[in-house]
C-alpha cells in the first residue's frame, strides 16, 4: 500500500466508496460531486511538508480483493492501476491540538473495511509523522461507537485520554481523545 497526496483524481473513488458511516466520521454528511471536487482542488495545492496533509491510500492490484475490484467498477482504480482503499491525514493546525502535536485521521471506503486497511493506512501515517521533527505526539479523535478505529489506535500503541468530549472541529460530534507518543 502507498499513500499519495489527495487530489481531484480521487473524487470518483471517494464518491463511490462513501457510505453513511464514513460520512458521519469525516464530515457529518455525504459528499456530493461539487463539494468533493472543491475540497480536493484545495487539498491538491497543499504542500507535502505543510501543516495540513491529506493522502489517498492505494493498494497494488495483488493486495486488493479482485472480486471487490470487479464489482466496484473502474471508479475505484487510479490511472496507475492501483485500487483506492481510503485515506488519511496529518494536521498540525487542527482545533484542539498543541505545539508538537498533530491530529491524525484515517478512513477506509465501505467495500474495503474489515480487511486491515485502516491499520495499514494508520501505520503509514505514523511512519510519516515519526519522520517529521515538528511532531512528537499524535492525537486521534475517535467516536465512542467506532470500535474498529479504536482497535486500530490500540494496535498503534495509542491510549484513550479523558472523558468523552465534543469534537474540537465539530461540536455536533462526540469523541474520545486518543494520544500516541512518537518520541
Amino acid at each position: 500500500m502507498t499513500l499519495e497526496p489527495l487530489g481531484v483524481q480521487h473524487a470518483a473513488a471517494i464518491l463511490a466508496g462513501q457510505d453513511d458511516a464514513l460520512a458521519e466520521e469525516i464530515s457529518g454528511r455525504r459528499w456530493d460531486s461539487t463539494a468533493i471536487t472543491e475540497f480536493l482542488d484545495r487539498a491538491s495545492r497543499w504542500q507535502e511538508d505543510g501543516p495540513i496533509r491529506e493522502f489517498a491510500a492505494l493498494a497494488a492490484p495483488a493486495a486488493a480483493d479482485h472480486a471487490e475490484r470487479a464489482s466496484a467498477g473502474a471508479s475505484t482504480e487510479s490511472l496507475s492501476g492501483t485500487t483506492f482503499v481510503g485515506g488519511g491525514g496529518l494536521n498540525l493546525l487542527a482545533p484542539g491540538i498543541d505545539r508538537g502535536q498533530a491530529a491524525m485521521t484515517y478512513w477506509v471506503t465501505a467495500a474495503r473495511r474489515g480487511k486491515g486497511w485502516g491499520r495499514e493506512i494508520a501505520r503509514h501515517l505514523v511512519h510519516r509523522a515519526r519522520d517529521e521533527h515538528r511532531i512528537s505526539q499524535l492525537l486521534l479523535f475517535i467516536a465512542p461507537h467506532n470500535a474498529a478505529s479504536q482497535a486500530v489506535a490500540r494496535g498503534l500503541g495509542a491510549r484513550p485520554e479523558g472523558e468523552l468530549e465534543q469534537h474540537p472541529a465539530d461540536p455536533m460530534r462526540t469523541v474520545r481523545r486518543w494520544l500516541l507518543d512518537l518520541r
